[in-house]
């Protein structure tokens, strides 16, 4: 097993350490293969490397950046022990009136590696017990198609979705750590059965959840949310968040012209 010096690569994007490190092939999987945790968190693949060092908000947003980089420093403390999530959300402006780019999914992310890591290490030092990967990302659309795509289709076709849609609804329930990427994004009210279903695994991580926590980022503010999703999964993130508002220019309309 690694001694998790400072020369295991178990928390980088690429692995350095040989295949006799413990550490970096449960991390990183097998040579060539595609396993490992950081391979099956969901976070998408130019979101990996996000860490605090390299989190783009401070000059915008030191509030948002200082509460983060509290969270992060404390990250086990805050999930574990006090069960706290985040809710990132948009505050528009003038030149940004939707608030997009303003570096939130960044930010979740750079949250979720950072537990990523530092759970391990306390299973890699025996402290811990690990079952399944303790992280998982989802985009709030995803989970929307997933549960839509029961009702479309051929029988089997139903069959399947609704066996892919339950399988993520039981990680989203399970999973230590989950973030919820741009929630109540599609401009309307969600319909009444899958506010049911959303509200269900919600409910279930605020108050059946011995040990976790939540972040969400959304455009729109903690107001806006209950016209998008209703009062009662409001009122649960709420009282399961503490708020952070992004503002600023978009940053990925930026990025086009690097």
């Amino acid at each position: 097993m690694s001694n998790l010096d400072k020369e295991c690569s178990f928390d980088k994007v690429e692995r350095t350490c040989d295949y006799t490190c413990f550490a970096c092939t449960f991390m990183h999987g097998v040579e060539g293969g595609k396993g490992g945790l950081w391979a099956t968190t969901g976070v998408p693949k130019k979101y990996r490397d996000t860490r605090l060092e390299n989190l783009p908000i401070e000059e915008a947003n030191p509030k948002a950046y200082k509460i983060v980089k509290q969270y992060i420093e404390r990250i086990l403390y805050f999930t574990q022990e006090k069960n706290a999530g985040l809710f990132l959300y948009s505050i528009p402006t003038k030149t940004n009136q939707f608030g997009t780019g303003t570096g939130k999914t960044t930010t979740a992310t750079a949250i979720l590696n950072h537990f990523l890591i530092e759970r391990s290490r306390t299973y890699f030092k025996g402290d811990q017990t690990m079952k399944d990967n303790p992280a998982l990302f989802v985009k709030a659309t995803e989970l929307q198609n997933s549960f839509n795509a029961q009702f479309r289709g051929t029988f089997g076709q139903k069959e399947q979705a609704s066996l892919r849609y339950y399988d993520l609804k039981d990680a989203l329930k399970r999973t230590e750590l989950v973030v919820i990427d741009d929630i109540a994004t599609r401009g309307s009210r969600v319909t009444e059965s899958f506010e049911d279903e959303l509200y269900e695994i919600i409910d279930y991580r605020d108050s059946q959840l011995d040990t976790g926590a939540t972040i969400y980022t959304s455009n729109v503010n903690m107001d806006e949310l209950a016209k998008h999703l209703g009062d009662r999964i409001a009122s649960r993130i709420a009282g399961a968040t503490v708020k952070v508002g992004f503002t600023g220019k978009d940053n990925r309309l930026d990025s086009l012209f690097e």
